[in-house]
């Protein structure tokens, strides 16, 4: 099957939504040959091409998951809220990182306040639409039971990961036993000597795509092994935040 021509034909905007956001993050890439300018330690330009390389596959996996379901005026208002809410953030992210500006937990001036909220905002609409999702997902499908289930388990344990990123809002920063900004793994940045809540915020959120797999090749209608490999991940995912409060790091 040709996985990309399949993406677009269930959802031309999703499609197109996450093409967008690839090619930004391949811009952003050729950008860091021609300013060298850095931001705690890491080019300026790092943010912006994870933020796009994750918000593409989000994306292109809401479109395989949305063509499931028949209610196609909700279907139709999740697409256009996910489009509207992620692509504001990715304008911001980028805006900021031109700027030479933090994009998160950033309270240096009533400008970067602001944008820092308005994006908290944003992400908290996109995690709403993600749980309403997960409640249209109840209704009756001909899809496998272990399919099925993974999809719902595994939009649950995205809306947890996507909340945690409220307490790296009330902590103003994600490591945990020093300041933001400390020597990190590359490009994932996630602090090599201290605790990172990042960590199980990333683990959480491609729950999204990871349990479903497992169930489409292994599990298909199997929905108890299923809820074995979802609780499985989501407590090793969890572990790691229990870890990063703990102030340790990952390795």
């Amino acid at each position: 099957m040709n996985y990309l021509n399949e993406i677009r034909r269930r959802s031309k905007s999703l499609y197109w939504g996450g093409f967008l956001h690839f090619l930004a993050a391949l811009v952003f890439t050729i950008c860091i040959f021609f300013d060298a300018r850095v931001l705690g330690g890491i080019s300026i330009y790092v943010k912006p091409i994870k933020f796009a390389v994750s918000i593409g596959v989000f994306l292109w996996t809401m479109a395989w998951y949305l063509y499931y379901l028949p209610q196609v005026r909700k279907v139709q208002t999740i697409k256009f809220v996910l489009l509207s809410m992620l692509t504001l953030e990715m304008l911001l992210i980028s805006i900021q990182a031109i700027r030479g500006e933090l994009s998160h937990f950033n309270i240096s001036s009533i400008e970067n306040m602001i944008i820092f909220q308005v994006m908290g905002l944003a992400i908290l609409v996109n995690t709403i639409m993600v749980f309403w999702s997960f409640r249209l997902f109840a209704v009756n499908l001909s899809l496998p039971d272990g399919y099925k289930r993974a999809i719902r388990l595994s939009m649950l344990i995205f809306i947890v990961a996507s909340l945690e990123g409220y307490l790296m809002a009330a902590n103003l920063g994600h490591t945990v036993g020093a300041p933001d900004g400390q020597e990190g793994l590359f490009f994932l940045n996630w602090a090599k000597a201290y605790g990172d809540l990042r960590i199980f915020h990333f683990l959480g959120l491609h729950a999204l795509q990871l349990v479903p797999l497992f169930a489409w090749f292994f599990a298909k209608d199997n929905p108890k092994a299923v809820n074995i490999f979802a609780l499985a991940y989501f407590l090793l995912s969890l572990g790691t935040l229990w870890n990063a409060l703990a102030g340790r790091p990952l390795f």
